[in-house]
């Protein structure tokens, strides 16, 4: 025997780091415990510009919503309306939508969303946060991360809409009088505008005039 003291059955000699990351390795607690130590020390790198960052989140704002409008326009059959005001888009149907309809809204959305992010995060220069993991698991993983938490504060504000009392002509009403408050500017569809033909013999002008009145 050299006399060595032992360690969960290892000697520790002179190489004392070498012998502390044996023992490390051999535990699965202080694994996970030098994990997340290391992650903490990345977070702790990381370089944020603050000015390309508020850039950068108002462009995913801006698509998030550009698209996830645009899909609600052309994938609703009842669309009376749309608008785009100082708070973003207006979308007026006569019908509640259908879940197929929500998930593809938020699908083109969430996917437009990962796509602007990842480009302004990892590859246009200067990035709005230097420091960022390099590698394709962790960046997706984060990408992943913001459009659920997009999706997720989406759907909050669906299910505002989906518990909305009214539908058909008063939602209409309701809907184009507070987009009017709001100072949007409101386009109506073919269907729109025979809708209002039939219902109140009236042009798409001629109603909003008199909602404004």
């Amino acid at each position: 025997m050299s006399g060595l003291p032992v360690v969960s059955g290892l000697p520790v000699s002179g190489d004392l780091p070498a012998a502390l990351a044996h023992v490390i390795s051999a535990i699965p607690a202080l694994q996970t415990i030098q994990l997340n130590a290391l992650r903490l020390l990345d977070l702790l790198s990381l370089r944020v510009n603050t000015i390309y960052l508020i850039g950068a989140v108002l462009v995913w704002l801006l698509v998030y919503h550009i698209v996830y409008a645009l899909t609600a326009i052309t994938r609703d059959p009842s669309l009376v309306c749309w608008g785009v005001g100082l708070f973003g888009f207006t979308v007026i149907g006569l019908h509640r939508p259908s879940w197929r309809q929500v998930v593809a809204r938020l699908f083109c959305a969430g996917v437009a969303l990962g796509v602007v992010a990842f480009i302004t995060l990892f590859i246009v220069q200067p990035a709005p946060i230097s420091g960022l993991p390099q590698m394709l698991t962790n960046r997706l993983t984060l990408i992943c991360a913001l459009v659920m938490l997009a999706t997720i504060l989406r759907l909050m504000g669906a299910a505002r809409d989906w518990r909305f009392p009214l539908w058909g002509e008063a939602r209409v009403l309701a809907s184009v009088q507070r987009s009017i408050a709001t100072g949007a500017i409101l386009f109506f569809t073919p269907l729109g505008r025979a809708y209002l033909r039939d219902r109140f013999g009236a042009t798409p002008n001629e109603f909003l005039q008199t909602i404004r009145s």
